[in-house]
């Protein structure tokens, strides 16, 4: 018990910052994935080509390795980044490489009589994919999204490695400081734990909130 009252406030802290970073690259990189995703399926050749190259690179590479690539990789070349400017950077840019196969699959999913109504109605192109194709995709894509979200919550648990003061930065801190380290981690187990069923249960009321648009 005197572990527990003596490292909960610290690691209540570190998982407000994983949950803020969470939060933060989470929404730019579903905002990226859906650019990206629209100029893979609808962009010039080139773009799809170096889209796809980047989609498959991200997803190619550990993820750990991606991470020390922006922390000491760059230093190889006087590019020095804090650990937040590093962790942010990272899951951004990890995020989109998965958030732009979600989007992509999702909008390929939308009837082709969709579009063509959309045409129809005289839409343009642009119009379209913001009033009624992306929309549509956005309701199927709800329990991808809701997971992804939870992968990048998950994926915050590496950012100790490059000294980032967050939930595991401050387990590994205090197991090197205590003689109980196994309480340490098991608080850490349990606050992800609490932050992936919360978002779970988030999501749940907002795919019940999109089914009742439909």
């Amino acid at each position: 018990m005197h572990v527990f009252t003596l490292y909960i406030g610290v690691m209540s802290r570190g998982a407000g910052k994983d949950v803020v970073l969470t939060l933060i690259s989470t929404l730019i990189s579903v905002g990226l994935g859906i650019l990206f995703a629209v100029g893979r399926l609808y962009g010039p050749r080139l773009l799809r080509l170096v889209i796809g190259w980047y989609v498959e690179v991200i997803r190619g590479l550990p993820a750990i390795l991606q991470l020390f690539i922006i922390y000491f990789g760059f230093q190889q070349f006087g590019i020095l980044f804090s650990p937040l400017t590093a962790a942010l950077i990272w899951l951004i840019a990890y995020g989109v490489g998965y958030a732009v196969e979600i989007f992509r699959a999702g909008i390929m999913e939308v009837a082709q009589g969709q579009r063509e109504a959309a045409q129809a109605l005289g839409l343009s192109p642009y119009v379209a994919m913001k009033r009624v194709i992306v929309p549509q995709a956005f309701q199927a894509m709800l329990p991808p999204l809701i997971s992804f979200a939870v992968l990048q919550l998950k994926n915050t648990t590496l950012l100790y490695l490059v000294g980032y003061a967050d939930i595991m930065y401050q387990a590994r801190l205090g197991a090197d400081t205590t003689s109980q380290p196994g309480i340490l981690y098991l608080m850490a187990a349990l606050i992800y734990l609490i932050l992936s069923l919360v978002i779970g249960r988030m999501g749940a009321v907002l795919e019940r909130r999109a089914a009742a648009y439909r």
